[in-house]
């Protein structure tokens, strides 16, 4: 084992591979979300009225935290080549006579438009749509009441709005998307960084013995030098996914209710199982470079399959499939269900199982290895 941490240590491409980018790139996350809630996304309107209460409108959606009115468009056309160009995030369309057809108590419609593809930013846009729909209708309830009967001011806007709420969205938690986003990613990372970080070191070890055959190094190996070789990355694997998740819970204080022991014991499934999958298309493909672009091609877009933004059931036949492949898909689940409420190891230990199995292909390879 000693030889295999001396290996390790010499090579510095292989340490950055294994911890160093991994935890470059996962505070670059960190950063990039850091803002906890979704602020000025380019808004257009098409203002077909072109009165004073359209105005008064525009200013309302400008003045919401969650959106910014880049332009006001003179049609739809421009609008919506915008939206499909990528220069804005949605709009919104005021018809012609709204402001009359408010004047006569009639009720006309203002529509919006996004794109639902981007779901995180969608889904904010819809909320703040919505939430300043209400105040927006509430202003209108207020002038329908005024130029259709006789009542003050006051008691027309008590009658609009009877009931007063305030959303402070920097207070709020269920509008902090960045527990929700980062701390699916992360493990995604981590899966990324040990089944690339195990095709290296296998790279590493075949140059190290004058091989760049990384079958014929594998096969060449005892079961007792691979059990070694696996031991030291899984203590360097374990290493990674404790300083994240020690970021994660420790640091920014994200929720944890799970015990810390059962916890653990799910993590070095984890990496088991990504140590799994990393020797097993290193030794499939035994060339480093097919391996590291079925690797890529394989966990790059884990965190869109794990299930976490997107509900699996609404996934097709073949998403299903990516993400019941994953070793994050199933450590994620276990990981929400301890963390968050507190599982035990007893209730998760499907999950666990579901791990362990990932671990038959390198089991197989080193039962194939001469004594």
């Amino acid at each position: 084992m000693k030889a295999f941490w001396r290996s390790y240590y010499s090579n510095p491409w292989l340490i950055a591979v294994t911890f160093g980018l991994p935890l470059v790139l996962s505070l670059m996350i960190w950063w990039i979300f850091s803002s906890s809630v979704v602020r000025e996304l380019p808004l257009d309107v098409v203002d077909l009225d072109q009165s004073s209460l359209s105005r008064m409108i525009i200013r309302d959606y400008d003045a919401t935290p969650t959106l910014a009115v880049r332009t006001i468009q003179p049609n739809v056309t421009i609008a919506n080549r915008a939206l499909k160009e990528g220069d804005n995030y949605g709009y919104i369309v005021i018809p012609h006579d709204f402001e009359r057809n408010v004047m006569l108590g009639k009720s006309p419609q203002i529509s919006g438009f996004y794109n639902g593809q981007f779901i995180l930013i969608a889904k904010q846009i819809n909320s703040a749509l919505m939430q300043t729909d209400m105040t927006i209708q509430a202003k209108l309830a207020t002038i329908k009441a005024l130029s259709t009967k006789q009542s003050t001011w006051t008691q027309a806007i008590n009658s609009a709005v009877p009931i007063k709420v305030q959303v402070t969205a920097l207070f709020n938690i269920g509008s902090n998307y960045n527990q929700f986003l980062v701390s699916a990613i992360l493990p995604a990372i981590w899966q990324m960084a040990v089944i690339v970080g195990m095709i290296w070191a296998m790279k590493n070890e075949s140059v190290r013995n004058n091989n760049n055959d990384l079958r014929e190094w594998f096969d060449s190996q005892t079961p007792q030098n691979i059990l070694s070789f696996v031991g030291v990355y899984f203590l360097i694997g374990m290493t990674l996914g404790c300083v994240l998740f020690y970021f994660l819970f420790g640091v920014l204080q994200f929720p944890f209710d799970a015990s810390i022991l059962s916890f653990l014991i799910t993590m070095g499934a984890m990496t088991l199982a990504c140590i799994s999958i990393g020797t097993a298309i290193g030794y499939g493909t035994n060339n480093i470079v097919k391996a590291m672009s079925i690797s890529g091609a394989y966990t790059a877009p884990s965190f869109a399959f794990l299930g976490v933004t997107f509900p699996v059931s609404d996934m097709n036949n073949v998403a299903v499939f990516w993400h019941s492949i994953l070793p994050a898909s199933h450590f994620v689940r276990s990981q929400i269900e301890q963390a968050n409420y507190g599982y035990g190891l007893v209730s998760s230990f499907s999950h666990v199982g579901i791990l362990l199995l990932f671990t038959l292909p390198l089991l197989l390879l080193i039962s194939r290895l001469r004594k």
